[in-house]
């Protein structure tokens, strides 16, 4: 296993007219998050249902490093230069803590399409490197959409109001060209309060799984600790 992620830019700038031409086929099979209309008005019935997750999992971790494939797979926004993108450690990354190191993003708004980003994981000491940008980040991260100072999150309750801003699809096994071998797509909507399409940037990532919401996985440490005390106390 080599020590690189690769972060993959494949962005697809379309207009109203040509939008529907632009929709790579595959991108056809996702339903919006109510579960009965499609991600993109244009196309039918879709396939794929948003899990409601907020965060992915490296899932080829098995050594010091790791590799990820991400794919920009499609942008329509009048905000699409101004827009960044990105990820954040799911249990270390404050929103409010202005200078984090929990953070790290992958392209901007100055990206043209098929750029092609190198991201370097060391898995055992929990980072994420891009060009010299060490950041923070470890096995568990979640993505942003950053427009103007603004960040939309993955994680509905970091956003304001605790809007959702992002759908997540578990695509694995597809293998199809649309989707560039992705395991999973996210598929941001960068203005609060907008018409909620979800199609202003759609990435899909390989080597990685959608994982349970932290409070979940919080339950469950506490109950692996409870469990280790049981067994101290049955040992004494």
């Amino acid at each position: 296993m080599n020590a690189v992620s690769k972060i993959l830019a494949t962005g697809i700038l379309a207009s109203t007219v040509g939008m529907a031409h632009a929709v790579p086929t595959d991108l056809a099979d996702l339903k919006a998050d109510d579960g009965t209309t499609t991600l993109f008005s244009q196309v039918a019935a879709g396939e794929y249902s948003d899990t409601g997750a907020s965060y992915v999992e490296l899932t080829d971790a098995n050594s010091v490093n790791d590799d990820v494939t991400a794919f920009l797979l499609f942008e329509f926004a009048g905000f699409s230069e101004d827009n960044a993108f990105g990820i954040y450690d799911m249990n270390s990354f404050n929103p409010n803590d202005v200078g984090s190191t929990n953070i790290l993003e992958i392209f901007s708004g100055s990206n043209s399409p098929t750029s092609d980003l190198t991201v370097s994981f060391d898995v055992n000491a929990g980072t994420a490197e891009l060009n010299g940008t060490t950041a923070n980040i470890g096995s568990y991260f979640g993505f942003y959409l950053e427009r103007s100072g603004t960040r939309f999150y993955s994680d509905a309750s970091l956003n304001s109001a605790g809007t959702d801003m992002a759908l997540m699809y578990d695509v694995a096994g597809t293998q199809n060209q649309g989707m560039f071998g992705s395991d999973i797509l996210v598929a941001f909507e960068d203005v609060l309060d907008g018409d909620m399409d979800f199609n202003d940037l759609v990435v899909g990532v390989s080597d990685v799984k959608v994982v349970s919401e932290p409070g979940t996985l919080a339950l469950f440490s506490l109950g692996l600790l409870g469990f280790g005390l049981a067994r101290r106390r049955n040992k004494a």
